[in-house]
């Protein structure tokens, strides 16, 4: 089974559709934002600076990136297919990616570039709520995603909060930077024939579940 790398600006929906992978496929998803949260919270000198990173909109720089996430690479079974959510962004990244899999020996993976417009991505992330407890996401500004009871999560009753790093201004700046890169690193995987387009601005998720389906099952079987 190929695994899955996503390029997407932010807030495009990864994380729900790599949820739906994980249920469909049994994929291990790993998402470099959850990895730099979770490393943020150890209160040493590089939580502290991972924590002003992420806050900011940008980047954290590749040679740390690289780091973390071979590190979680390095601990998973060579058997199991990921997602791989947040990385690459950027060419230098894609060429170490490269480099990363085939030390691991991991090299059998497609990419699939999520389609969204800006207004769409806006609302996403400025409106997610996500549970402090299980993790589970929602959204104000879409009624299919608010959840039943205001600021409360629908799966397990614990209070919804919105991320620091989810504002305007961090959107901006991080969608910037997003369009900055993203049509090298686009050519990058076309040239290597790797790419699979999807479209995820349909308000019917279904739609779109279904396209991943289709696209992800040709892939893999």
């Amino acid at each position: 089974m190929k695994s899955v790398i996503f390029i997407a600006p932010p807030a495009a929906g990864k994380g729900t559709l790599s949820e739906y992978l994980e249920e469909k496929f049994h994929y291990i998803h790993i998402s470099t934002g959850a990895l730099f949260r979770e490393r943020s919270q150890i209160n040493d000198e590089e939580g502290r600076e991972l924590k002003e990173i992420l806050a900011s909109g940008q980047l954290v720089d590749d040679e740390r990136t690289t780091r973390i996430l071979k590190e979680k690479l390095n601990h998973m079974s060579k058997e199991k297919a990921f997602i791989l959510d947040g990385y690459p962004r950027n060419i230098n990244q894609a060429k170490n990616l490269d480099n990363i899999l085939k030390d691991l020996n991991f090299s059998d993976y497609i990419v699939i570039y999520i389609h969204i417009s800006e207004e769409i991505l806006k609302k996403r992330m400025i409106g997610r709520r996500t549970c402090k407890k299980c993790q589970s996401t929602y959204n104000i500004y879409f009624d299919k995603f608010k959840p039943r009871k205001e600021d409360v999560c629908d799966k397990c009753g614990s209070n919804l909060i919105s991320r620091e790093e989810d504002n305007e201004k961090t959107f901006q700046v991080r969608y910037q930077i997003f369009l900055d890169h993203n049509e090298k690193l686009i050519e990058y995987y076309k040239n290597q024939n790797r790419l699979v387009e999807i479209d995820n601005s349909n308000e019917h998720h279904e739609k779109t579940l279904n396209e991943l389906e289709r696209i992800v099952g040709a892939k893999v079987d």
